[in-house]
This record gives C-alpha cells, structure tokens and sequence, in this order.
C-alpha cells in the first residue's frame, strides 16, 4: 500500500506496486482537476467504480469512464454504529458487493474504487479484492484503519453540520461520529468474522455472484503487482 498524493482528492492509497498498483481506492474525485487525473493515469488508472447512489453526486470534472456500483440502493446512513452498518452491508447488500469486487476483477486495467470519503463502502469492497487476491488480512485491516488519518481531518466540519441537524443524544452523537469520520480495525475485523461465519471470503463471494475466473483474475494482477513492489519495512502493507 502506498499513498498517492492529489491536491483535488484525498484518502488516496495505491495496492501493490508504487509505480503501477493493481487497484487504487480514494475518496471522491468529483472535483479531480487535470493535474490529478495525470497522476491516476500515469499509474496506469483508466476506470473509476464509483460506490455511491446516483444522487450523491454531481457533475465530474475528470475524463475517466465511470462504471457505477451503489452499494446500498437508497441514502446512505448518517448516523448508527460502524459495526452493526457494516454487517447490515455484508448481509443485506451482499449481491451489491460482489459486483463491484467482480467489476475490479473483469477490467483489464487498473481500477480506482471510490464512495464519499473512501473508507467505508470503498473499504469493504477493497477488503474483500485484496482478500480473495491472497493478502494478509493484517495488510488489509492495516490499510483500512489508515482512512481515518485523512478522513478525519477533510470530513470533520461536514459530519458536524450534518450531525448537528439530527439532534442526538451524546451516546449517538458519539456512534455517528465514528461512522462518518473513523475507520477503527475493529469495525472491519468484526465485518471479516461474519463473512468467515458465512464460509469465507472465497466462498461469500462465489456464493453471490463471482466465479473463479473473478477470483483467479484478482490473484493474478495481485501477484505481479507484488513482483514490483518495493521490498523492505513497508512490504507487507504494500502486498
């Protein structure tokens, strides 16, 4: 894992190799200017799979082809906890899932996944990529809790505007700040157990839609992305 820098993003983080990763997540990049979208395409980026409903967003200011995956097929939740949203997403939105999982897996370049802030849609869905790609799952929980470095800081003046009209009480106030600003490990680890309890990550995923080709596709573009990557202190997060 290796951060990507863009003035017009953030949360940006590529998957494997610094030079060409085999699948990049960020938060929204409705705003992307030029300079930004030159950097994604010098590393080899030529799709977006955008997570959000369709009202979320507006006009997109880059050129890249959007493919659309909305993961919850209504207004994402602005308050409850972490856990108990994640494991709604694993259980209720599965097929949604699996398709934007598959989606990476059948485009032939390299896909950049992304939802609002990059952390918790777009963290589940990279989660299970890089898992049935052969990462650790102590990489892939370690890249995740990384979101909250850069989320908090770009989000916090939003989610307090959007929280301060709901009127909660301080105990759920608490919750919603979490959901919108945090991305503890225990909250993915605690989707990861379901999805073992359910069979695994090989078997949720071939249960709802993939096939081992998906899986098969996944490994390989992993595989040579590790090749590239860098060997040292930081190879295990960038495997």
């Amino acid at each position: 894992m290796h951060v990507i820098s863009l003035d017009d993003s953030y949360n940006t983080r590529g998957i494997g190799s610094a030079d060409r990763p085999w699948v990049v997540r960020s938060a929204a990049l409705d705003g992307l200017a030029p300079g930004g979208e030159r950097v994604l395409r010098e590393l080899g980026v030529d799709l977006v799979i955008d997570l959000r409903e369709t009202d979320e967003h507006g006009p997109r200011s880059h050129g890249f082809p959007v493919h659309s995956a909305p993961l919850y097929g209504q207004a994402p939740p602005s308050a409850g906890s972490l856990e108990s949203i994640y494991a709604g997403l694993v259980t209720e939105r599965a097929s949604r899932i699996v398709a934007a999982v598959v989606a990476i897996a059948e485009h032939p370049g390299v896909a950049l996944v992304h939802c609002t802030a990059g952390k918790d849609r777009t963290g589940l869905v990279i989660a299970l990529a890089r898992l049935a790609a052969g990462d650790s799952r102590s990489a892939v929980v370690a890249d995740y809790a990384r979101s909250g470095e850069t989320v908090r800081p770009a989000r916090a003046a939003i989610a307090a505007a959007q929280l301060d009209a709901l009127a909660l009480n301080a105990e759920d106030r608490a919750a919603a700040e979490r959901l919108h600003l945090d991305s503890p490990a225990e909250a993915l680890e605690s989707a990861l157990d379901l999805i073992d309890s359910l069979g695994g990550v090989r078997a949720y995923l071939l249960a709802r839609g993939a096939e081992p080709r998906h899986l098969a596709s996944l490994q390989q573009r992993a595989a040579r992305s590790r090749t590239a990557a860098p060997t040292g202190p930081d190879a295990e997060a960038a495997a």
